[in-house]
């Protein structure tokens, strides 16, 4: 089934981040409900933190995929039908507004591991990242900031910089018509049908 999405008029770029931080609540929504269900087993078994680390991963990435991709398609279709004027940065400007609480909530984080910020707000931290739970749970047993160690940190903030890269290379891939979705669900991209 060929989707056509074509636009007369230009997409509010607000409404577009606000479309991108309302991925970002129900990824995490949907993170926080996968974690507090697999946080006691999560304890001992690394395969099942794994799996959650992937599912959470795939959750959170999948929905700003599925955000750039469609924003993407739109904004190609309205300089190509409508001959309206290429904003040659906007996968930039999305990949840096819709995570924007993951960036801030990072730098509060290693302000934190700095001694800068009290302990206390790693707990917020992971409460409002809850997708990189998984994987803190993989650098560290105890969920307290002196637990995780720099190259932890370094981890976390690798994790974080997926979601602006996803964003960028989805919106840049797809506007340039690389059959984005056909490349990642088939081996072979003209299969789709």
């Amino acid at each position: 089934m060929a989707e056509k999405i074509i636009s007369r008029e230009k997409e509010n770029f607000i409404k577009r981040c606000a479309k991108g931080i309302g991925y970002w609540l129900m990824g995490s929504f949907m993170c926080f409900c996968i974690c507090s269900t697999m946080v006691v087993l999560m304890k001992g078994v690394l395969l099942l933190k794994i799996f959650v680390a992937l599912c959470t991963s795939a959750i959170m990435l999948g929905l700003y995929f599925n955000w750039a991709y469609y924003s993407a398609k739109r904004d190609r279709n309205a300089v190509k039908f409508h001959k309206m004027e290429y904003d040659r940065f906007m996968p930039l400007k999305m990949a840096i507004a819709a995570p924007i609480v993951s960036y801030v909530m990072l730098v509060l984080l290693y302000l934190c591991k700095l001694g800068t910020i009290h302990e206390s707000f790693f707990s917020y931290y992971l409460f409002f990242d809850m997708w990189i739970l998984p994987y803190i749970t993989l650098f560290t047993g105890e969920r307290v900031i002196s637990a995780v160690s720099w190259s932890g940190m370094f981890g976390i903030t690798i994790v974080t910089l997926l979601q602006p890269a996803v964003i960028y290379l989805t919106y840049t891939l797809v506007y340039n018509d690389v059959d984005v979705a056909g490349l990642v669900f088939y081996k072979n991209g003209n299969k789709r049908k």
